[in-house]
C-alpha cells in the first residue's frame, strides 16, 4: 500500500492548537505552534513516493491550506529521527473550535495509537479559549 506505521513518535517544543477553518471539515483544524514547554504525540510512518503525493493532496498543498514542515521527533525508546509534519500554511490563522466529526476522528487516531488524550482536551481548550479573541 506504500505506508507502513513506524512506531508512537513525539514532537518536543510544540503544542497542539486548533486553528483556521476548512470548508471541508466545516471548522478548525488541527495545527502546530512553537511551545517549548510543551509535546505533541503522533505516529511516525514510512511512506512511498505515491503515498506522499497522495497526503499532499489530502493536506490540500497545492491550494496552500498546509505546507510540509521539517521537524525532529523521537520515538518511543528516545531515538531521535527526522520527519516531515504538515502546518497551516497562513500566517497566524486564528484560533477555532473544530466540527465533532473532525474531532472524533483525532481522537480516533489518538486511542487507536494509544497516544495520551489529555494533550488533544488540553488543545481544545487552549484554542477555544482564544478562538474570537
Amino acid at each position: 500500500m506504500g505506508n507502513k506505521p513506524v512506531t508512537r513518535a513525539f514532537l518536543k517544543g510544540w503544542r497542539l492548537a486548533f486553528m483556521g477553518h476548512s470548508e471541508e471539515r466545516k471548522g478548525a483544524v488541527v495545527n502546530l505552534l512553537p511551545d517549548p514547554e510543551r509535546y505533541v504525540p503522533g505516529t511516525l510512518y514510512e511512506l512511498n513516493d505515491v503515498m506522499i503525493e497522495y497526503l499532499d493532496r489530502c493536506e490540500a498543498c497545492e491550494k496552500g491550506t498546509y505546507q510540509k514542515w521539517p521537524v525532529t521527533v523521537e520515538k518511543d525508546g528516545g531515538e531521535k529521527v527526522e520527519a516531515v509534519c504538515y502546518r497551516l500554511a497562513r500566517e497566524n490563522p486564528p484560533f477555532g473550535k473544530p466540527n465533532l466529526g473532525y474531532q472524533m476522528q483525532v481522537k480516533q487516531g489518538y486511542k487507536e495509537w494509544g497516544l495520551p488524550e489529555e494533550v488533544l482536551e488540553e488543545a481544545l481548550a487552549f484554542s477555544e479559549g482564544r478562538a474570537g479573541a
